[in-house]
């Protein structure tokens, strides 16, 4: 329903837009959460003196700590993320564009 109405409509509801903006702070969790962990793994090893890669590094934890190291390691906070990010993009991407279209009489 929600997909027919998308593709017949040329604009999307206010359920639609606060969907939209959920996947999308989802999708952006699972990217970049993992990537802030390496560089904070990767200033702190600079920090120690070390030089190491993004790769090598990843390599080392994998050889450490296994798959499921690895995930527990860069996904921590994983949750607290989430939920920032959902409820940051639903309110700059949806919300505010609600709020300008009732102030200023808009449809």
């Amino acid at each position: 329903s929600i997909i027919l109405k998308c593709i017949v409509s040329s604009q999307l509801g206010p359920v639609e837009k606060i969907t939209a903006s959920l996947l999308g702070g989802v999708a952006s969790t699972f990217v970049t959460l993992p990537l802030d962990v390496l560089v904070a793994k990767i200033q702190d090893a600079k920090k120690a003196g070390v030089q190491v890669s993004a790769f090598g590094l990843f390599l080392e934890d994998l050889k450490k700590d296994g798959w499921s190291g690895v995930r527990d390691s860069y996904l921590r906070g994983f949750e607290a993320r989430l939920l920032h990010v959902c409820f940051t993009t639903v309110a700059i991407k949806s919300g505010t564009v609600m709020m300008y279209d009732a102030i200023y009489q808009r449809k």
